[in-house]
C-alpha cells in the first residue's frame, strides 16, 4: 500500500512537471509553428504522441512489455530532454529579448527567428547527448595507506554506479562494462547503487555479460533509490544473477580490506527500511584495516567522518544534463568528484554510468571509476 501510495505521487508530480513543459512550448510558439513549418493537425498529432509517450511508457514497463517500453521510452524521454533545452535557451532568449525591448526594440519582429534558433539549438545539443551518453569515460583515483591487513601490495577496485539498466539500457552498455572491466582486470567490482529500472531490454542478456566480468576478490554492489522503485525481491535477484553480493546494513572483508555498506534510506517509502545507525555499523567493522564505506547517496553525516577511509557515492549523475546541474548541486554540495573530509576521510562521488530517463547527458560525462589502494 505504502509503495503504491509513493508511487503515485512522484508520477503524479513527474506529469505536472512535464504537462507545464509541454503547455509552455505549445503555448508560447502556437500561432507560429504550423503557418511555418507543418500543417496545423499535424503538428497537434505529433505533440500528442510526444506527451503521451513517456506516461505509455510507465504503463508498458510495469506490465512487462518491453519492445514497447524502449520504443516509447527513448521516443518520450529524448523529447523530455528537448523541452528542457528548449525551456532553458528560450528563457535566456526571452531574458534578453526583455532587455532590449526596454530600448525600443520589438520581439514580434524576430519571432520566428528565434524560434529557430531556440529550437535548433536544442535540437543540437540533444544529438550531443546522445554522443555523449554513450562514451564512458575512466576516472582514476590512487589513495595510499598506512593500514595493514591488505593481502597484496595494490588493490585495484572499478566502481559502477547508477547504471540504469531498463527499457532504454540493456546490452550494449553492459557489454561496454565488460569491456573496460577485461582491460582494467580489476580486484573488485563495486555497484554503488541504481544498477536497475523495471522492464529491462534485453534482461537475461544483461545477466549473462555482467555475470561473465571476473573479479578475483569479488563483486559488491549496494541499493540506491531505484532498487526499491523497481522492487527490492526483484532487484535482488537481479543483483544476485549478475554475480554481486548485496551489502544490506552491514560489512564484508575482500582482500583485507573491509567493505561497509547500507542500504539507502528510500527504502522507507516502500516499507522496506530499518533504521540504520551508520556510526554504529562503521565501528562494529574492523578499524584497524581500510575501511571502504559505500552508500548510494553522498550525504555524511559528522559523526561518521573518522570512521571510514573512503566513502563510494553516486546517485547525482552530476545533473546528467547541464544546467541541471546547478539545481542538483543545491541538494547535494557534493556533486562528482574527489572530497577530503577530514580526520582520514575521504569521499568519491560517481557521475554514474548510465542515465535516468533521457538518455542524454550533457557536461555531464557518464564514468566508470577504477580506485588504486596501494599500500605504504
Amino acid at each position: 500500500m505504502r509503495n503504491s501510495y509513493f508511487f503515485f505521487v512522484f508520477i503524479s508530480i513527474v506529469i505536472a512537471v512535464y504537462s507545464l513543459l509541454n503547455y509552455y512550448f505549445i503555448v508560447r510558439y502556437r500561432n507560429i509553428i504550423p503557418s511555418a513549418f507543418i500543417p496545423a493537425m499535424l503538428l497537434r498529432l505529433l505533440v500528442a504522441t510526444l506527451v503521451i509517450a513517456p506516461i505509455a511508457t510507465i504503463f508498458f514497463s510495469y506490465r512487462g512489455i518491453h519492445p514497447w517500453a524502449s520504443i516509447t521510452g527513448f521516443t518520450g524521454y529524448s523529447w523530455l530532454a528537448f523541452l528542457f533545452l528548449f525551456l532553458v535557451i528560450n528563457g535566456f532568449a526571452d531574458i534578453a529579448l526583455f532587455i532590449a525591448g526596454k530600448f525600443g526594440f520589438s520581439a514580434n519582429t524576430v519571432a520566428k527567428e528565434v524560434l529557430i534558433f531556440t529550437m535548433s539549438s536544442s535540437f543540437l545539443i540533444l544529438l550531443y547527448g546522445f554522443v555523449e551518453a554513450s562514451n564512458i569515460r575512466l576516472e582514476r583515483l590512487v589513495i595510499e595507506t598506512t593500514k595493514s591487513g591488505m593481502d597484496r601490495e595494490r588493490i585495484k577496485i572499478m566502481q559502477i554506479s547508477d547504471v540504469h539498466f531498463s527499457p532504454t539500457i540493456g546490452v550494449e552498455k553492459a557489454l561496454k562494462i565488460k569491456d573496460i572491466a577485461d582491460k582494467e582486470k580489476p580486484d573488485i567490482l563495486i555497484s554503488t547503487g541504481d544498477l536497475l529500472d523495471r522492464s529491462i531490454r534485453n534482461g537475461n542478456d544483461v545477466i549473462d555479460v555482467m555475470k561473465s566480468i571476473r573479479a578475483p576478490l569479488g563483486k559488491f554492489a549496494i541499493t540506491g533509490n531505484h532498487e526499491f522503485i523497481t522492487g527490492i525481491e526483484e532487484s535482488t535477484s537481479f543483483i544476485e544473477k549478475c554475480g554481486f553480493t548485496l551489502i544490506r546494513n552491514t560489512y564484508v572483508l575482500a582482500g583485507g580490506i573491509n567493505l561497509v555498506g547500507v542500504d539507502d534510506p528510500t527504502a522507507y517509502r516502500y516499507g522496506a527500511y530499518t533504521p540504520v545507525n551508520e556510526a554504529a555499523i562503521l565501528r562494529s567493522s574492523s578499524n584497524d584495516l581500510y575501511t571502504i564505506f559505500l552508500k548510494h547517496q553522498p550525504r555524511i553525516l559528522d559523526e561518521t567522518i573518522g570512521l571510514f577511509d573512503l566513502q563510494l557515492s553516486g546517485h547525482t549523475h552530476a545533473g546528467q544534463i547541464f544546467p541541471f546541474s546547478i539545481l542538483v548541486k543545491l541538494a547535494f554540495p557534493n556533486i562528482c568528484g574527489y572530497y577530503n573530509l577530514g580526520k582520514g576521510s575521504s569521499l568519491y562521488v560517481s557521475r554514474g554510468t548510465g542515465t535516468w530517463g533521457p538518455p542524454v547527458r550533457f557536461l555531464a560525462s557518464p564514468e566508470i571509476t577504477i580506485i588504486e589502494i596501494v599500500r605504504k
